[in-house]
């Protein structure tokens, strides 16, 4: 469907029902987190307990742990990744990925959205994307079976449209690269559980 093409009420009806939604999972998935990392509240704990060592990955762990606010960052980072696959990123990419956070709950102006936007700015780094390795990793550990499926589905139907848009060519939508697709392909294995 094409994104600038609108039903008017029942676009309108959809996308609060879609922002109510994803509000109360986001809440919930907070909430389960932060009871999996109450005993490695500090950055000592967290490395015994991961065998990272990286204090800038540790610091955003923590951060996590004390608020909850930066998890949704994290959840959010393959957007990132997804938008410089191709090594730059243009307003389109920028536009839905903000999109993407604002739509999960993500206020203007807040922390989050900013180091989002920071990281878009950027581009990836092996730090960042070793703190969501990580937090991946612990929500194969944490979640069931079903909801890591909901929850890795979501970030993968997010992640398609970022790649929809910047994976136009002349014009055309709906033409992923290679890069991207490798992108996709790392995502769902670090969100699928294994047997």
């Amino acid at each position: 469907m094409n994104p600038s093409h609108s039903n008017g009420p029942l676009d309108s009806r959809r996308n609060t029902f879609e922002e109510s939604y994803f509000r109360t999972k986001d809440a919930e998935l907070v909430d389960k987190l932060r009871k999996v990392f109450e005993t490695t509240r500090n950055k000592e704990e967290l490395s015994k307990a991961t065998g990272i060592n990286n204090q800038e990955v540790l610091d955003r762990l923590v951060a996590s742990n004390v608020d909850g606010e930066m998890l949704t960052a994290f959840k959010l980072y393959p957007l990132v990744e997804i938008a410089w696959a191709d090594g730059a990123f243009d307003g389109a990419e920028r536009a839905a990925v903000m999109a993407a956070a604002i739509k999960h709950g993500v206020p203007a102006g807040s922390p989050v959205l900013n180091r989002l936007k920071d990281w878009l700015d950027r581009g990836p780094n092996e730090d960042t994307r070793a703190a969501w390795y990580m937090y991946a990793g612990e929500l194969r550990n944490t979640l069931s079976p079903a909801e890591l499926n909901t929850f890795r589905e979501d970030l993968l139907t997010m992640a398609r449209q970022v790649a929809e848009i910047s994976g136009g060519v002349l014009g055309m939508f709906f033409n992923v690269s290679q890069n991207e697709r490798t992108v996709l392909k790392d995502i769902t294995a670090a969100l699928t559980h294994t047997k």
